[in-house]
């Protein structure tokens, strides 16, 4: 149940950017406690399941016709560049040439 309050809360707030030793203090876990069950529960770490969010609120953002700099604020991003790298790091090329086409 505290994983799942942090899995929602994330769903709600996209943009969410609170440490996890803080979040993991509002649970009442040590911050290694906390990513040790969120990975355990939701099966990736908590970092990286953070950036995939990021990623996916970004890829809709770009998809309903905002810029990508408009969509990296829109997730979270510090700015464009940090949403290109995580994008980069996770499907192996720029969202440039890997989104082309998207908009609805």
């Amino acid at each position: 149940p505290r994983i799942a309050r942090i899995v929602d809360q994330l769903a709600r707030r996209h943009d969410e950017r609170t440490p996890v030793r803080h979040l993991a203090a509002d649970l009442g876990l040590s911050a290694s406690r906390f990513q040790h069950l969120f990975t355990k529960e939701v099966g990736v770490p908590f970092r990286r399941y953070r950036a995939w969010r990021r990623i996916r609120v970004a890829i809709g953002e770009v998809a309903a016709g905002s810029s990508f700099t408009q969509a990296a604020h829109a997730a979270g991003f510090a700015d464009q560049a940090h949403f290109s790298r995580d994008f980069r790091r996770t499907f192996g090329a720029p969202p440039s040439h890997s989104m082309l086409g998207v908009r609805r």
